[in-house]
């Protein structure tokens, strides 16, 4: 196969019907902690919480795990953490990805900081309907990508710094006018607009008096997210998780094609409906450092 038809076929891929599905590896790349550096804040952080004896020994089981080479996902799989220390892992986790979360959208304000996603974005031709995008991570990378685009960023919510969770409405905050069709009918325009799919949670995100907010100034230690391990799977159907993982997996099943970034196949939330769809024979170009398991014939 020559080079033309390689650039051809990669091409096909940045249209319609296109769902990229985004994971840790790119935002390792813009200077957000991945596993591995998570893994060694949490060693450093958590036995300082913990005072319970119960919590000490659950917390030690895991640790053990990471001081042999154990990734951090495969540790929490080995041992459930207790309530107690789960909460205290979600916390550090939190603040330690929101700071540098805050780092880089000041790196994007103050020096004009490019974003790979961005030009990434700029590769499409998003029409009516929007992009969508589903991500396992819990920083606001692709959202700044978008703004930085003058592109709506619709993560399901209404509103700016107290958005209430509307999957039905949020779409609407994009509409910019109405058209005529042929004959008597009218048809709504929309600026573009990339549908940002999170079925792990977000740092913006945050339950008030059960009813779930997006706000974006708030404290991050108290943000909505879905840790590593066992216990996210449990965590994974209430609101708003359900909705965004019921959401992209009707957009893997519908899609035409794929294109994965950073992503190394190690989630069951998305598994069982993209590993389907890639066997019945849809396209995917991916972009990753290490493939977990991929069989996808």
């Amino acid at each position: 196969m020559d080079i033309d038809m390689i650039k051809k076929i990669i091409q096909d891929f940045f249209q319609e019907g296109t769902v990229t599905i985004v994971g840790s590896g790119l935002s390792l790349a813009e200077g957000i902690p991945g596993m591995g550096e998570l893994a060694k804040k949490l060693q450093m952080e958590i036995p300082g919480l913990l005072s319970a004896t119960g919590d000490i020994k659950n917390w030690n089981n895991i640790e053990n795990d990471l001081a042999k080479g154990v990734g951090l996902e495969e540790a929490l799989h080995n041992t459930k953490p207790s309530s107690y220390v789960e909460e205290c892992i979600r916390k550090v986790t939190a603040i330690y990805i929101g700071e540098a979360d805050k780092r880089l959208l000041t790196d994007i304000v103050k020096t004009g900081k490019q974003l790979r996603f961005s030009e990434y974005l700029q590769r499409f031709n998003i029409r009516n309907e929007g992009m969508t995008v589903i991500t396992t991570n819990y920083d606001r990378l692709l959202e700044y990508a978008c703004e930085t685009n003058e592109i709506m960023a619709d993560t399901l919510f209404v509103g700016k710094y107290i958005a209430r969770f509307k999957p039905n409405q949020s779409k609407y905050a994009s509409c910019i006018g109405v058209q005529r069709t042929n004959g008597k009918g009218k048809k709504l325009q929309y600026s573009p607009r990339v549908i940002i799919l999170k079925p792990h949670g977000c740092l913006s995100w945050h339950l008030i008096n059960s009813i779930p907010y997006s706000l974006p100034d708030y404290s991050i230690e108290d943000s909505l997210i879905i840790t590593p391990g066992l216990n996210k799977y449990r965590e994974g159907y209430s609101v708003p998780f359900d909705i965004h993982r019921a959401r992209a997996n009707e957009e893997i099943d519908k899609a035409q094609r794929y294109i994965i970034i950073g992503y190394g196949f190690g989630d069951d939330h998305l598994e069982t409906h993209l590993m389907q769809q890639l066997r019945a024979g849809k396209p995917a170009l991916i972009q990753t450092r290490l493939l977990h398991s991929c069989e996808c014939s």
